[in-house]
């Protein structure tokens, strides 16, 4: 089995080695991150400019570091270290990625998804932290370490569960830890946008986003992480509609037709 850790926090983030000490005894191991922290970026991908790719030691541990973004690290594992992984994993991320809101942002789960497109089975990690030193927390070392663990040995025994791509898991503070896991779907909303005013030194306004949490339906990541558990939530990355709600949808093709139409007579009659 090989397996590739990589994370959107970059290189310097204890979270990736905390995943790496976890799994590395179950196959062959290698971790790719970022120069700085990428965080939020979501899928960005780099077109425009060459990326640097070196090999590097931290805290004992090789790793792999480039100063594009993480899809770009996982891409550049796979193509330029010729490291075909069979599991994926990201993280462990510094702050929970908890509703689609935050799924859409995070660049944590956009490695996950990147590696689901390509047909690799992929678990996202983030944890109820906000700073690097908390990962020195034994307890949430072993909640990490437990199930990281378990996730690994189930995805190469059984593979991903039928119609699911990723698996994002969120981990609470050790302090708030109930001893539970909940299988649960990601509530729609963590936040709404709220900005405090303010001017700056030059004397120009400027916004500051804050956010105003939202509530979350019942039975989902928000609420069940929210009673303590560690929550995991089963992601699907197509965005398609279901082939019933395509066709209940098929009345759209008439009238765009009808309005083409009248555009282009419409036209003729200009000329």
């Amino acid at each position: 089995m090989r397996i590739l850790i990589s994370n959107d926090d970059g290189y310097l983030s204890p979270g990736l080695y905390l995943l790496y000490d976890a799994v590395r005894d179950l196959g062959e191991t290698v971790i790719v991150s970022t120069e700085f922290p990428r965080s939020a970026t979501g899928r960005e991908i780099t077109f425009g400019k060459p990326l640097r790719f070196t090999e590097t030691s931290f805290m004992g541990y090789k790793v792999y570091v480039t100063d594009g973004t993480p899809i770009d690290a996982l891409h550049l594992a796979i193509e330029v270290l010729d490291f075909k992984p069979d599991i994926v994993l990201s993280g462990v991320n510094v702050g929970d990625n908890l509703s689609l809101q935050h799924i859409f942002y995070s660049g944590t789960i956009a490695v996950a998804i990147e590696a689901a497109l390509m047909g690799v089975s992929a678990v996202a990690f983030s944890a109820d932290i906000r700073e690097f030193s908390e990962f020195e927390d034994p307890k949430l070392k072993s909640i990490v370490e437990d199930i990281a663990r378990k996730l690994v040995k189930y995805l190469n025994d059984l593979g991903m569960p039928q119609g699911v791509d990723v698996l994002s898991v969120n981990i609470p503070r050790s302090r708030n830890f109930r001893g539970c896991v909940r299988v649960v779907r990601a509530a729609r909303l963590r936040w709404s946008a709220a900005y405090r005013a303010g001017t700056d030194p030059r004397g120009r306004k400027y916004y500051w986003l804050y956010g105003v949490p939202a509530e979350a339906c019942e039975s989902t990541d928000v609420t069940a992480f929210e009673k303590g558990c560690v929550t995991v939530t089963p992601l699907s990355i197509d965005l398609n509609v279901s082939s019933c709600v395509l066709e209940s949808v098929k009345n759209l093709e008439q009238h765009l037709r009808s309005d083409a139409t009248s555009a282009a007579s419409y036209k003729g009659l200009k000329k």
